[in-house]
């Protein structure tokens, strides 16, 4: 018997199959990297060759091409449609011996226990497709016998996060490395263009204040920029705002930038308040006297002589006002 030496890297030596038909008459095309034992799997209607390349173009976006793909003689794999993807993906190509699946016996080991567990699925539920994700997370999460590591972290080179707590899900500071501190450094670089750009500012919201909301759902061109409907808030993370409604009690998160503060002394008032600058009248009893102004130049100041008011307090300019003469031809 002939032993496979263990590759080097995860996902250079694959081997692939297929396994059917199911009782729906589809097929599974089985992917096993030598490597980590790592499991994919393709559900297919049809078993053509171009139909086996995209599902494997499928795959190899995820993973990347490998170096040697290990298979058996079927039509498919000797197809000229599928020697000629794999040559242009350089691709190395491993037939085994015609019916001696033992030459790919990875593969077909697992397809043994994948059979299986399909065969409980569907005579306890009449649903293969059903256990099939199930079984792929169960196994690709599993330490393997072999090797005693989970597949999924040798290919990865991570332990998957499970529903059993792990020291991994602890928080620690990451360590330094150059790709990350380039990363930081490129990121505070964008931010302060951006901001700059936009001439951003903190935001001066805070828990308990009034706000308005703006109206991301305009009916029509006239439609308000904001809400007449107020909102206190009631909890603030980071740019997220929550804010619960002085109508009908409803809660909603937006940004901060969809909501204006509002003064405080505009909390009793049931109108949206004009962001126009308003002009200021004064009481009656602090105007002072009412100036009168004639046809021309003259100033009605029989109210200021009756009050005991100064003229000139009531003149808008210092100039002598000269009197009237009366029109005379000869000049």
């Amino acid at each position: 018997m002939t032993r496979r030496i263990l590759p080097e890297k995860p996902w250079i030596d694959i081997a692939i199959d297929f396994l059917g038909p199911m009782p729906s008459s589809e097929y599974i095309l089985v992917v096993i990297d030598y490597y980590s034992r790592y499991m994919e799997i393709e559900i297919m209607q049809r078993i053509t060759a171009r139909e086996t390349v995209k599902r494997l173009k499928k795959i190899f976006r995820t993973w990347g091409p490998p170096r040697t793909i290990t298979l058996d003689n079927a039509k498919q794999f000797v197809s000229t449609e599928f020697d000629e993807y794999c040559r242009e993906a350089r691709i190395h190509l491993n037939h085994t011996s015609p019916y001696w699946p033992q030459a790919n016996g990875e593969v077909e080991r697992q397809n043994r226990s994948l059979l299986k567990r399909m065969n409980i699925a569907h005579a306890l539920y009449n649903d293969w497709k059903a256990e099939l994700d199930s079984f792929l997370e169960l196994y690709n999460n599993t330490p393997h016998t072999i090797t005693g590591k989970a597949p999924s972290e040798l290919l990865q080179g991570r332990k998957s996060r499970s529903k059993l707590p792990q020291m991994d899900d602890l928080e620690t500071t990451p360590p330094s490395s150059d790709f990350r501190d380039r990363d930081f450094e490129k990121k505070m670089l964008q931010k302060d263009r951006e901001d700059s750009r936009r001439k951003a500012k903190p935001s001066d919201i805070e828990e308990g204040d009034v706000v308005l909301m703006k109206n991301l759902l305009p009916t029509n061109k006239l439609s308000t920029n904001f809400l007449k409907e107020k909102f206190t808030v009631l909890n603030i993370n980071g740019s997220n705002v929550t804010v619960q409604s002085h109508h009908n009690g409803r809660k909603y998160d937006r940004n901060t930038a969809h909501l204006k503060k509002l003064p405080l002394s505009s909390d009793d008032s049931t109108d949206v308040p004009s962001f126009q600058p308003e002009i200021e009248s004064r009481p009656e009893q602090e105007a002072g006297p009412e100036v009168i102004f004639g046809s021309g130049a003259e100033l009605d100041t029989s109210h200021s002589s009756a009050l005991g008011v100064d003229e000139s307090a009531v003149r808008r300019s210092r100039r002598t006002i000269k009197p009237k003469r009366p029109f005379s031809p000869s000049e």
